[in-house]
């Protein structure tokens, strides 16, 4: 799976954080899941739907699957993209 650089925003288009990690995997066009690593402190709640802004300029929606601890500081964030990543 390929690792971007992206921003995270509420579904309201504000952002959440920059300049986070997530490593991607597309198995079709509207089918696609991932795995964030970020600040332990950011706010991404299980369940709850958010934007992706990856660097290339693709967007997408996505919901949180899961957050769990991946250290002391950092966070693996397991998402699944909602329609098409473009």
């Amino acid at each position: 799976m390929p690792f971007f650089r992206c921003t995270i925003c509420q579904d309201d288009g504000s952002p959440i954080a920059k300049d986070v990690t997530v490593m991607l995997a597309e198995t079709k066009r509207d089918e696609w899941y991932g795995t964030i690593t970020a600040a332990h402190l950011t706010a991404l709640g299980s369940g709850q739907r958010y934007i992706l802004h990856l660097e290339d300029g693709r967007k997408g929606e996505f919901l949180v699957r899961r957050n769990t601890s991946a250290g002391e500081i950092e966070r693996a964030i397991a998402i699944k993209g909602i329609g098409l990543l473009e």
